[in-house]
């Protein structure tokens, strides 16, 4: 950033781009035996993208740590288009799309190998005080360093039709070495818990669960899951998107209370979801 006098006053001018661009690739481990990257490690991926242009606009998680102030996702959408192998450079897009009160942040996120979209995701992120974790309103510098441009729209999940099912339920202990640097659950750790809950329905229902295939999937994030803790994933089917579809519900919960709501549409790698349907009848 850069100070640049008017009169009698100095305002903060952003010397940045709006627009941010990565080649990346995503590791071996993200990939399941049927040789297709998880959901939740595109996830991870678009995580990298944001933080690599944030350390772009001269913000690197150093000065916020320094300010004592964090940006963290409170809600995030993600539509999953194709599938890519490993060993495949990624083209990755970033932007802020809107930035309002020097608190709530959108940013985009696009993934395309060449040139085909491969995943699309909007980010709703909000800045807070980083002991506390509640909102506080960001400095001058911080929003003339994220410039809001128009550039695609957001993306949005799309419409299905209500098809109530049976309900199932997971549990267990948050590890300690799952915390991320704000010491609590990494936010794509959330997607990979609705799958797992998923994948062991399906597993008890005579699917094998390397079959599951994401479609898209939305995560409102209300608190923080700590190291410890014990989770509980309660997961319904809720919907149906044509024949290739299912909606699931899940409600992930500490003792603490609601720590997310999401909701998940998933598919099977081979036919139809059929017998997707059928493991929550």
């Amino acid at each position: 950033e850069r100070m640049v006098p008017r009169g009698r006053r100095c305002y903060w001018s952003p010397v940045t781009n709006a627009v941010w661009e990565f080649p990346l690739a995503l590791p071996r481990n993200a990939f399941t035996a049927r040789e297709v990257p998880r959901a939740g490690d595109i996830w991870r991926l678009c995580q990298d993208v944001a933080t690599l242009a944030s350390i772009g606009a001269g913000w690197p998680p150093s000065r916020f740590r320094a300010e004592k102030v964090a940006f963290i996702v409170y809600r995030m959408t993600m539509l999953h288009a194709l599938p890519t192998p490993y060993g495949t450079v990624l083209d990755t897009k970033t932007w802020v799309s809107r930035f309002r009160r020097r608190t709530l942040s959108t940013r985009e996120v696009r993934v395309r190998s060449a040139g085909e979209l491969v995943a699309a995701a909007t980010q709703e992120w909000v800045h807070v005080d980083f002991e506390t974790m509640k909102p506080k309103q960001g400095s001058h510098e911080a929003a003339a360093a994220f410039p809001a441009v128009d550039v695609e729209p957001s993306v949005s999940m799309p419409e299905y039709e209500e098809a109530t099912g049976a309900e199932s339920e997971i549990r267990f202990q948050m590890w300690q070495t799952w915390s991320d640097p704000l010491a609590h659950a990494n936010h794509p750790a959330y997607i990979d818990w609705c799958d797992e809950a998923t994948s062991r329905r399906m597993h008890e229902a005579g699917l094998d669960p390397v079959l599951l295939r994401p479609v898209a999937e939305q995560v409102t994030f209300r608190a923080a899951v700590l190291p410890g803790e014990d989770v509980l994933v309660r997961t319904n089917r809720v919907g149906l998107l044509g024949e290739d579809g299912v909606v699931f519900k899940h409600e992930i919960e500490t003792p603490r209370g609601v720590a997310a709501e999401a909701i998940s549409i998933r598919g099977l790698a081979e036919g139809n979801a059929e017998s997707l349907v059928r493991a929550w009848t």
